[in-house]
């Protein structure tokens, strides 16, 4: 027990709470992908370097796996800040995707697979999931900005795979 005039030390733990929301970035990423798969490999091989879909599907296999985890490790009572962390990255990431499908749909002036996802469904879940994190006070600033940094870098190496 700590003394009473001085704070209890800070480990990272964050206490019980219902995190549920934590998911969200899962979930996003099940439906954004639902929407990608049937025609995102044929406009990337147009756009960028040659893909297929049997690619595309294995190497989200993992990614979602991923997400799923450090979504599910956040919202379990009495979880690590790291956790968190990362889930904020994944959403973030997802942001900054719904930026680069909207803008190759802008610049190629067609549809970009996933773009309808990433504008209805992701930006607006980011958006709450964001006012949640800092209403609840998951993270701290640093925290946040690492996450921020992280989801952006994320993002840039799934847009860079497409050029390979």
């Amino acid at each position: 027990m700590s003394h009473p005039m001085t704070a209890p030390r800070d480990h990272g733990w964050i206490p019980r709470a219902d995190r549920r929301w934590l998911l969200l970035p899962y979930a996003v990423f099940i439906v954004h992908t639902t929407e990608e798969m049937p025609g995102f490999a044929a406009w990337a091989t147009r756009h960028f370097a040659h893909k297929t879909t049997e690619i595309f599907a294995l190497s989200h296999i993992p990614l979602i796996l991923l997400v799923l985890a450090a979504g599910w490790l956040a919202a379990r009572p009495g979880t690590h800040r790291v956790a968190v962390l990362w889930t904020a990255a994944f959403a973030w990431q997802f942001v900054v995707n719904a930026a680069f499908h909207l803008t190759t749909a802008a610049i190629y002036g067609e549809y970009s697979p996933g773009m309808v996802t990433a504008a209805t469904v992701a930006i607006p879940a980011a958006g709450y999931f964001f006012v949640r994190l800092r209403a609840d006070r998951l993270l701290r600033r640093g925290e946040l900005v690492t996450a921020l940094l992280l989801g952006t870098a994320i993002a840039a190496l799934a847009i860079g795979v497409l050029f390979v």
